[in-house]
């Protein structure tokens, strides 16, 4: 039987991409040799965010006095904790499984490999199909420290480390350190730079390295490789990054061109036909999810004619608290480019919802192109900031300009009122310009 579109993956990427390929009519088969979901689902994005909000209000009990409430005693129950975990992924997998199923996705539990422009084996069987979609993801960086744990592994332990030893300085090292601390875990960070979040806006990396401090995180810089090799912690969890999974996925001889990743357009093509590959396996990859699905559907939409080549604005985040969101360009970066940029930045000290619910210091910033008044990108940082993003990214990506944001009224009070007056400031600096 020749499949439509054979899917190697069952991650983000793979089934967003399966599920947009049924709305186009398309008969699917998608290969996965672990759980359904991918990284994000079992090892990533959903356990850690649920350790993080469960760290969050841990934290938040601990200071409820300050509101007036009285707690006598609290704790941390790691082994409730990790049920409750488990019980929401094994849940969620249910629900994903369950809507393929529904839609007649044809699934596959092994390990798959492409042999041939148009054949996949798995479990020693060989498979046929029109289009072949690689969403095989990425795995951990390997450890040079003997005794380190992978971010894969941190998630499944069972206990609340008293001592802790976090080798990186990106997205999830951050994450980590600050849940943990917030179970009440002696957290410090070793890193070789000179800064944590090195590849973001330099004032997100100092307010992050000032909050982390303050809450009594220590962060060491410019740290040698034996610095690094100290076991001075009950444990060394080592978060230096993800590689792209190409291993034992396709054959040599097809002659698929890699570099940092499998190499692909904007509509995820390889070079070569009727191949395609989205998500973390691919080259100079943003290792995001809601990136990763958006290439899964964009791929499909090219396998029939339909392609999207639009350009669309990356979301970040960091779940800590405060959240931190970012979109689009920095100041910097868009100086670079040779744009004439104005900022409108609000803190969030001013902001009433922000002193009721925490009081924590934060900021909307809003950069525009000062000749097209168009918002070209933003950072912010306070309670809910991944969701206020969202309605920066969608500004970005129609092109709004202030006037045309400031149309619509913010509820009060709400985080969101922080970016309407980001957005007057921003108004007032570009007319006097």
């Amino acid at each position: 039987m020749m499949y439509d579109l054979a899917i190697i993956g069952g991650g983000p990427a793979g089934y967003a991409a399966a599920f947009e390929a049924v709305c186009k009519e398309l008969h699917v088969i998608l290969f996965e040799k672990d759980l359904m979901g991918g990284t994000c689902l079992n090892r990533g994005c959903i356990p850690t965010k649920y350790l993080a909000h469960t760290a969050e209000l841990y934290a938040q009990a601990n200071s409820l006095d300050s509101f007036g409430i009285e707690v006598k005693r609290l704790r941390l129950n790691a082994k409730v904790l990790h049920k409750r975990k488990n019980e929401i992924l094994d849940q969620l997998r249910a629900g994903l499984l369950q809507r393929m199923e529904q839609q007649k996705i044809r699934i596959v539990t092994a390990k798959a490999y492409v042999a041939e422009r148009n054949v996949i084996f798995a479990d020693d069987k060989k498979y046929y199909a029109k289009n072949i979609l690689i969403a095989s993801g990425s795995v951990p960086a390997q450890s040079f420290v003997d005794g380190a744990i992978t971010s894969d592994q941190m998630i499944h332990l069972d206990f609340i480390p008293k001592s802790l030893k976090i080798i990186g300085g990106g997205i999830a090292a951050v994450e980590f350190a600050s849940m943990y601390h917030d179970m009440g875990t002696n957290v410090n960070m070793c890193i070789r730079g000179e800064r944590i979040l090195r590849r973001f806006d330099k004032e997100i990396s100092v307010s992050v390295t000032n909050i982390l401090n303050k809450r009594g995180i220590e962060i060491r810089t410019n740290c040698t490789a034996d610095m690094m090799k100290e076991k001075d912690a009950q444990v060394i969890l080592s978060v230096t990054g993800r590689s792209p999974n190409t291993n034992g996925i396709f054959a040599k001889e097809l002659g698929i061109r890699t570099d940092q990743g499998i190499v692909t357009d904007c509509s995820g093509r390889t070079n070569v036909p009727g191949i395609y590959a989205a998500g973390d396996v691919t080259d100079n990859s943003s290792q995001l999810a809601h990136v990763a699905m958006e290439q899964g559907k964009r791929a499909v939409g090219a396998m029939i004619g339909e392609e999207d080549k639009k350009p669309f604005t990356v979301v970040q985040c960091i779940y800590i608290h405060p959240e931190i969101a970012l979109a689009g360009c920095s100041e910097v970066e868009a100086r670079k480019q040779g744009k004439t940029v104005a900022v409108g930045k609000q803190t969030m000290a001013a902001n009433a919802r922000t002193m009721i619910s925490t009081g924590e210091r934060g900021f909307v910033k809003l950069v525009a192109d000062v000749n097209t008044k168009k918002i070209i990108g933003a950072q912010v940082m306070c309670e809910r900031a991944g969701d206020l993003i969202s309605e920066i990214a969608l500004a970005i990506d129609r092109q709004l300009t202030i006037e045309e944001m400031l149309h619509s009224v913010r509820p009060h009070p709400s985080y969101c009122e922080a970016v309407m007056e980001a957005a007057i400031m921003l108004k007032g600096k570009i007319k006097n310009v």
